[in-house]
């Protein structure tokens, strides 16, 4: 499960590095993608959600990629209403594997009956989606405004890494026999 928590944190954690006109990101978003990858793959036994998840995953992986050599040549554009609308796209999947990353750590607990913190995963979840989606709308009426919708995407990025981190250190104690029962 350490694999989710790195994998998440390259996602959702942007690090940029300016040189002249060009921005790369030093924290490649494709790299999360690939540690995430082989999370599924490690946890794939536990839980079926994990394999299904995994096409997704490949995509994202390899799209982020292209962007990141994309950004790295300098040939990579934003602004346009097509990199806009990626980007959308991009973010709605990111979310989705997440999603689904979560319910399958919900199946996990309830079949070793231990709490990994699916429950304080959701919630960054919810927070990051409302976030999310709230900042696309207010960039489109008030982009002024967007910038406080950002800054609770980025308490819900916080909020989420911590959940995940969380469950990383249950799963471990699981695994070494240390068993944190759900009602404790």
């Amino acid at each position: 499960m350490g694999k989710f928590f790195w994998g998440f944190f390259f996602i959702y954690l942007n690090f940029n590095l300016s040189v002249n006109a060009h921005t790369l990101n030093i924290l490649p978003e494709f790299v999360g993608y690939f540690l995430l990858l082989q999370g599924l793959k490690e946890l794939d036994e536990e839980s079926g959600v994990f394999a299904g998840v995994r096409p997704f995953a490949v995509g994202m992986a390899v799209y982020t990629g292209i962007l990141w050599v994309g950004a790295l040549l300098g040939i990579t554009g934003t602004g346009s209403w097509l990199s806009t609308l990626l980007n959308l796209v991009s973010t709605a999947v990111s979310l989705y594997i997440s999603w689904a990353i979560i319910q399958g750590i919900r199946e996990m607990e309830e079949r070793h009956e231990a709490d990994f913190n699916s429950a304080g995963m959701l919630l960054a979840w919810k927070v990051l989606l409302v976030a999310n989606i709230v900042s696309y709308v207010l960039m489109l009426v008030l982009p002024v405004a967007a910038v406080v919708a950002l800054m609770a995407a980025l308490v819900g990025i916080i909020l989420l890494l911590v959940a995940f981190w969380r469950g990383k250190k249950c799963w471990e104690a699981v695994q070494a026999g240390t068993i944190r029962l759900k009602d404790e």
